[in-house]
């Protein structure tokens, strides 16, 4: 997608949703006139979130804060260098635009539910906790609090959880549950990476 289809999509979210901000990428295909070298696609590509002042409606300044995947950058200001924002005529031109998003892949020993898709973290971790304690008959306030104070749900006689994965055990069969990352580019390019895949940042 383009800058402007991205900037409308978090800004949207802002207002309809405050209380949850959107992760995305922004990859350049120069950084101006004047830039000479040629950079990886790791070094041309920043995440983003909506949390930033630009995409807010009703905050007393504008700005866009990013943080480069190559690392070498891990709190620049970019609205201050981007043509399409503030950077002038010689800012940093933009290639391409992604939203992250998380798939919850549920299956058992007997059944693989439809992949239901996110587009924050934490409503994904919250809904998986959610299956976990429904499908296991626990107190899902009880087993999300827990997961909040310690980070993980320790591994119990018949069940566990980790930042992006669950697990249950019962007399019948094995449940298994996988937050997986995919970025999205557009409605016909949604890219789900391999652990090495630099194609989807997130």
């Amino acid at each position: 997608m383009d800058y402007k289809q991205l900037k409308h999509l978090l800004s949207q979210h802002e207002q309809e949703h405050p209380g949850t901000h959107l992760i995305a990428c922004i990859t350049f295909a120069s950084f101006g006139s004047t830039a000479k070298k040629d950079y990886s696609w790791s070094s041309r590509t920043y995440i983003i979130s909506s949390d930033n002042k630009a995409f807010q409606p009703g905050k007393g300044g504008y700005s866009i804060y990013g943080r480069c995947l190559d690392g070498t950058d891990p709190y620049l200001r970019l609205d201050l260098l981007m043509k399409e924002e503030h950077g002038g005529k010689d800012g940093w031109v933009v290639e391409d635009c992604g939203i992250a998003g998380y798939l919850l892949i549920e299956c058992s020993d007997c059944n693989i539910s439809v992949p239901k898709l996110f587009y924050t973290y934490y409503s994904a971790r919250d809904y998986m906790l959610s299956r976990l304690a429904e499908t296991g008959e626990l107190d899902a306030s009880q087993l999300k609090a827990h997961f909040t104070a310690t980070k993980e749900v320790f591994e119990e006689e018949h069940y566990g959880a980790r930042q992006d994965s669950a697990w249950l055990t019962d007399s019948s069969e094995d449940w298994h549950w996988k937050l997986q990352p995919v970025c999205i580019y557009d409605p016909m390019k949604i890219v789900i990476p391999e652990l090495d895949d630099t194609s989807c940042p997130m």
